[in-house]
């Protein structure tokens, strides 16, 4: 019946009354207008691409009026520059406004682009006037975003690309904006420039055309995808013999970008058959200073066409790796030069590099070296040179010494702990400290058999210090070649100078040197101090710390730092024992001297159940220090540890029993992983020696946890280890 009474009311609704107009009570309110926007350039583009009537913001839902001709368009830009800058509006205030539509398009307003606001993202904001009748506007709302700048084209592979003579290489780039945005659906105009040089006598390498298997051409047009790559390939026809082509030129460029080039070399990987592969003695050298050699490769006489002599043929554009086991590849500059400053800094170009050999068939090589620890045992490194060609390999052998440096420098250098007599920097008045005087280069590689001559100054007083030598050889060892001491707290400066020790320095910004001597100086200071017992920090430990076992032996080790933290050797340490025993009868004084770690031990058996006191008495002769401990001796006890599984997250159910003996000791449990334990639970054992945990909740799955109870020493009772026990 409700479907009828509803269809009842909907015919009834469409009869006309007398007098009265036609209407249908079902059609609905018409719809709200809205605004929409478009960007011809899409949501990201080149600011050179935007033009007029580019952004359109369209009035939908509009009704059968339209849009009023009172009816304008009011927006505003607000613009994000790319990187760093703060966001600008467009205007700066209020709105700007477009009055007329797009011709033959009711509704649509073509706004324009603020461009001299630079690249950025773009956010237009919109809204549309009222009709006089007050209705029919749409308030402000952003519309639009869009990304604009000034985009650029880039190739991928390095430049210059090598790549194979005789085969297709395909090459690739990108079109982007600056904040790597990626323009879409460009045409990208490739254009190929053969080179100049190489031994192909008919340069016939291009741009692989659309058809597969065609000969190259000198341009053509490729799209960038989605993501703004865009990909063409690099054609040379195989021949036989192959040429190379070197010098060529592939640029890439769009209406509304800048050209981008990529130099490409097409050159041999293979030797030629027959071919020879020679490398020069680049001979002996010093660190800073570049030696040069030449790699050649020649083919057999007419390889490449014939001609009129009967030598071989320069291999030209033929592509050699170079490898250096010690030291670096340089191109023989300095790297910067400033007047006045040591030279030697050559350019690093790492331990590998590939050339391509010349229209002679040759290609420079250069090698420099700086720090190189070869040097520190004998002053010399044997560097090798490798050059490879397709399958062919020649080596070169240089021998780099230290013995005639470009720029001397001195170094007054501790010598190792173990040499010392005791801590240094400061050192204890009385002890020596060691020196090792050494010679170097400027890259600091050790330079052998230089004299130094040193000289002391001291703020200790006359008497106050000794030395052993005012003249020194330099070596290669690191032992002590000179030892100073201080009798009394002070310091005293060192300074070795080599006098006449070689110079090259810069004369110019352009790597002019210019060589001379200069004395090298350093100056180092030893420092001393005296012992302050009062100031010094004593300690008396026992192991173990607080109780133990009857039958086990207890060390008590005292150890003596003084005010700087160094430990203090040569303290008498008499120990006194009472216990552990009712009567308090101990062990009379036993005797010991601290050693070089500032410690001196006593050990003791505890035969009985009780505590025992030590006192240690620590004395340098004439001031005298007292240390006291006590450990507690008591009867073994065994704690044997059970568990049973919660299951599922239920807790870990865990008991220890160790007995009546050791009844009120407080068992902690641990639960273990690996090396490290954490205390989860603590109980006092019961009057029956009886502790039961409920360990934290079951997380662990199928593994097993384990866990271990610590039982704490009673007056009657050692402390004790359960075993340990793993559930699940």
């Amino acid at each position: 019946m409700r479907g009828i009474a509803v269809s009842a009311v909907t015919a009834a609704s469409l009869v006309t009354l007398p007098g009265l107009p036609a209407t249908s009570a079902a059609s609905a309110p018409a719809a709200a207008p809205s605004l929409d926007a478009t960007s011809a350039d899409g949501a990201a583009f080149d600011l050179d691409e935007f033009a007029p009537g580019d952004v359109v913001v369209r009035v939908t839902d509009a009704g059968s009026a339209g849009v009023s001709d009172t009816q304008d368009l009011r927006y505003s830009w607000r613009v994000t520059p790319f990187g760093a800058g703060a966001p600008v509006r467009v205007p700066a205030t209020g709105t700007d406004v477009v009055t007329d539509e797009v011709v033959g398009e009711d509704g649509a307003f073509a706004v324009p682009l603020p461009t001299t606001a630079g690249p950025g993202t773009y956010v237009l904001t919109a809204r549309l006037l009222a009709r006089p009748s007050g209705n029919g506007g749409v308030p402000a709302t952003p519309v639009l975003t869009v990304k604009a700048g000034q985009a650029a084209l880039s190739f991928t592979d390095a430049d210059p690309l090598r790549t194979p003579a005789g085969a297709d290489r395909r090459v690739t780039g990108t079109l982007l904006l600056e904040d790597g945005t990626a323009l879409g659906g460009r045409v990208v105009d490739l254009a190929w420039a053969a080179g100049t040089a190489g031994s192909d006598a008919q340069p016939d390498a291009g741009l692989a055309p659309v058809a597969p298997a065609t000969a190259p051409v000198a341009s053509r047009q490729v799209t960038t995808t989605r993501g703004g790559a865009f990909a063409a390939v690099v054609r040379d026809p195989a021949e036989d013999p192959q040429g190379t082509e070197l010098g060529g030129r592939l640029t890439a460029s769009t209406p509304a970008t800048d050209p981008t080039g990529l130099d490409v070399d097409l050159v041999r990987d293979a030797l030629p058959a027959g071919t020879e592969l020679s490398l020069t003695d680049l001979g002996d050298g010093t660190p800073g200073r570049a030696l040069g050699g030449t790699v050649t490769v020649t083919a057999p006489d007419d390889t490449f066409g014939a001609d009129a002599d009967s030598d071989p043929d320069p291999v030209e554009g033929q592509r050699v790796t170079l490898s250096l086991d010690h030291g670096f590849l340089t191109s023989g500059e300095a790297r910067p030069s400033v007047e006045g400053t040591p030279a030697g800094d050559l350019v690093d170009l790492g331990t590998e590099a590939t050339v391509l050999t010349d229209a002679s068939g040759e290609a420079p090589v250069l090698i420099g070296i700086g720090r190189d620890e070869g040097f520190d045992d004998d002053g010399l490194v044997d560097a090798t040179l490798t050059a490879t060609a397709g399958e062919t390999s020649q080596v070169s052998e240089t021998r780099w010494s230290t013995a005639d440096p470009l720029n001397g420098r001195t170094r007054l250098s501790l010598t190792p702990r173990a040499e010392q007599d005791g801590p240094v920097a400061p050192s204890l008045a009385g002890n020596r400290t060691y020196y090792d005087v050494l010679t170097l280069d400027q890259f600091g590689n050790p330079v052998d058999g230089q004299g130094v001559d040193l000289t002391y100054i001291d703020d200790i007083g006359f008497d106050g210090y000794d030395y052993s030598d005012d003249f020194a050889v330099s070596d290669l060892d690191r032992d002590g070649d000179i030892w100073v001491a201080g009798f009394e707290a002070g310091s005293l400066d060192l300074t070795g100078t080599w006098a006449d020790a070689p110079t090259t320095t810069y004369t110019d910004t352009a790597g002019g040197t210019v060589g001379g001597t200069a004395d090298a100086v350093d100056t180092t200071t030893a420092s001393y101090y005296e012992l302050d017992f009062e100031a010094s920090t004593f300690t008396l430990r026992s192991t173990p710390s607080s109780s133990a076992a009857v039958g086990s032996t207890v060390s008590t080790t005292v150890r003596v730092l003084d005010q700087e933290g160094n430990p203090v050797q040569g303290y008498e340490v008499r120990f006194f024992r009472f216990g552990p025993a009712r009567s308090g009868v101990g062990e009379a004084r036993v005797t010991r001297t601290t050693n070089a770690r500032g410690t001196a031990t006593y050990t003791f058996l505890g035969s009985r159940v009780g505590t025992a006191r030590v006192t240690a008495e620590v004395s340098d002769g004439t001031d005298r220090r007292s240390l006291t401990c006590t450990v507690r001796f008591g009867a073994p006890v065994r704690a044997r540890l059970t568990g049973v599984a919660g299951g599922g997250r239920a807790a870990d159910r865990l008991s220890v029993a160790v007995g009546r003996a050791a009844a009120g000791a407080r068992a902690v449990l641990f639960r273990v992983d690996g090396d490290t334990r954490r205390a989860v639970r603590s109980r006092r054992l019961d009057g029956d020696g009886v502790a039961s945990f409920a360990a934290v909740g079951d997380r662990n799955g199928s593994k097993r946890t384990a866990y271990v109870v610590r039982v704490g020493a009673t007056r009657s009772t050692a402390t004790a280890t359960s075993n340990t026990v793993r559930v699940r």
